[in-house]
């Protein structure tokens, strides 16, 4: 029997993520726009431990990083923001993946030139580029005993999913341009000899022969209109990027709150430990040594 890890299970497993991201059509928009969808995909991909770790870089300089860290409970509505946020589908590419395994439950999966691609409804496309490394976990299947082979059944779950974009490019479809067309049509060999005036006025006398050959026909759009960018200046629709940063913040107020109820429980065993220890000098029950402490 093939090892269920260590030879592209990993690998094969992340495409088939990629798959569910990347479904289009009415039935699965429908099913985008609700948190049941991703609450169920992220169960069925993720384990309940899972982290998700992202970097990303302000207009592609290396100056200010915007690290993100999700966790499996914030998944399905991070998913959730950014589909209702114009996104239609994403893609993971993994060109040049390799996996390694750490043992036999454990594998890695890692790509130096992956590319996360988002396709917005109002045409654009931005695709995040940079080094993605995911921790994959085998996971037995209810009911199923590791003891009989025959009988064994698995699951390949994400445990660390950590994505760092060095960089984002946008890209908009030409039929999202509206405006007038014309086409203007290809010079003539007797005026493609002729100079070209450029921007500044200046004549383009300094064009190789080999400019001037290439040349095709244009075509020239009067008052053209672009749909606005889906995202800000980190690669992200800005939605998401609040959601996100409320979420984090919920967690640190969550964990305060943990930390002072675990303060106010240690103190109040610290409390009662003196209590115990005065009622065994005084031989005296609990209320009565209360009282007297």
């Amino acid at each position: 029997m093939a090892p269920p890890l260590g030879f592209g299970q990993g690998c094969i497993r992340l495409l088939q993520f990629s798959g569910q991201l990347s479904s289009e059509g009415p039935d699965s928009s429908r099913q985008k726009h609700t948190l049941q969808f991703w609450e169920n995909l992220v169960r069925d991909y993720f384990t309940s431990r899972a982290v998700m770790k992202i970097t990303l870089w302000k207009d592609n300089q290396r100056v200010e990083a915007k690290p993100l860290e999700i966790g499996y409970s914030i998944l399905p509505r991070f998913f959730l923001v950014t589909t209702q946020s114009g996104v239609k589908s994403m893609t993971l590419s993994l060109d040049g993946a390799r996996e390694r395994l750490v043992d036999q439950t454990h594998a890695v999966v890692e790509c130096v030139t992956a590319v996360w691609t988002y396709k917005y409804t109002n045409g654009y496309t931005v695709t995040l580029r940079g080094p993605l490394t995911v921790h994959i976990l085998l996971y037995p299947v209810t009911g199923s005993s590791p003891t009989t082979p025959q009988q064994f059944q698995s699951l390949l779950k994400i445990a660390h999913f950590q994505f760092d974009a060095n960089m984002h490019e946008k890209f908009i479809s030409l039929d999202a341009i509206t405006g007038s067309r014309m086409i203007e049509p290809p010079k003539t060999p007797r005026t493609r000899n002729n100079p070209t005036p450029s921007p500044n006025g200046a004549l383009g006398a300094h064009r190789t022969e080999e400019d001037r050959q290439g040349e095709e026909h244009r075509v020239l759009i009067n008052n053209a209109s672009i749909p606005g960018e889906p995202v800000n200046a980190f690669g992200i629709p800005q939605v998401t990027m609040r959601c996100l940063e409320v979420s984090r913040r919920h967690a640190s107020i969550v964990d305060s709150f943990r930390d002072r109820d675990a303060l106010q429980l240690a103190e109040g065993v610290s409390q009662m430990t003196e209590l115990i220890a005065f009622a065994k000098e005084t031989n005296q029950g609990p209320r009565g040594s209360y009282t007297q402490i």
